[in-house]
């Protein structure tokens, strides 16, 4: 297991007061890490900024001067200089493509790929060589599903976009990690995917367990990770034979339909 000492890492987080953010926070602050919580909602970050006693940046990863805030903010830490960046800020549409409003396109595709790759652009030049990023993606990122299409090319995007950086740098680099978790019990899958889950008996991981793969991950020093069986089985079968996963398809793709019916016109 690769050492790994938390007291010596200030981590920026997009995504703090998410499910999956919120439960990071806890964790890496229990492990003795210094963590910027990173998030759009302010009450939200203020109130777990005070009982985690870590500090926050308030900040809209859709905002048009977003990266702008983060680099501000990363050069102002002169005793606390960042070494890590956990891109974990997502959102998604759920349903059929034809019915995504065009704002959405941009909304998740934005959210989930162009900011984490213009993050990586801005923070890992400043990072030192013991320094990582951490790409949360998705099982979705490696298997196509019916509702997901946009979700679907925003963390493939993520996976491809990952594995080039960790292809084209050394050991004398800071690393660049992706983990892909398979459902996780947040708000990002209510109303319809929950439906969905439901109707299809999907397994769905808390966020603290999932928290605590994600830093078993990192002090393993594993750049890549899939969580949950037999969804690893299903990544494996898609890449190398998708026409065994194509038939899985049908039902899901039956439901979502079903689920829709006359939304479409």
């Amino acid at each position: 297991m690769t050492t790994l000492n938390w007291q010596q890492h200030h981590i920026l987080l997009t995504g703090a007061t998410g499910g999956l953010g919120q439960a990071l926070c806890r964790q890496l602050t229990d492990k003795g890490a210094r963590v910027t919580l990173i998030g759009r909602h302010l009450g939200r970050l203020e109130e777990l900024a005070s009982a985690l006693q870590q500090p926050f940046l308030h900040a809209d990863v859709l905002a048009d001067d977003f990266i702008e805030c983060v680099d501000v903010y990363i050069k102002a830490q002169n005793d606390y200089p960042v070494t890590a960046l956990i891109n974990n800020a997502a959102v998604t549409y759920v349903g059929q493509f034809e019915m995504a409003p065009r704002g959405d396109i941009e909304r998740v595709v934005q959210t989930n790929l162009i900011r984490p790759i213009q993050l990586c652009h801005l923070v890992l030049p400043q990072l030192p060589s013991h320094g990582w990023v951490m790409n949360i993606g998705s099982v979705f990122g490696a298997i196509g599903f019916p509702g997901q299409a946009l979700y679907n090319a925003s963390k493939f995007g993520l996976r491809g976009f990952s594995q080039g950086l960790q292809r084209e740098r050394d050991g004398n680099q800071a690393r660049v990690f992706y983990c892909a978790p398979r459902a996780i019990k947040t708000p990002l899958n209510d109303g319809l995917m929950a439906s969905m889950n439901r109707a299809l008996k999907t397994s769905q991981d808390s966020p603290e367990l999932v928290a605590q793969q994600v830093i078993k991950q990192l002090e393993k020093g594993t750049l890549n990770t899939t969580i949950g069986w037999p969804e690893k089985l299903f990544v494996r079968l898609n890449g190398l034979i998708p026409s065994l996963i194509d038939s899985s398809m049908k039902k899901p793709r039956q439901l979502l339909k079903q689920l829709t019916k006359g939304a479409l016109s």
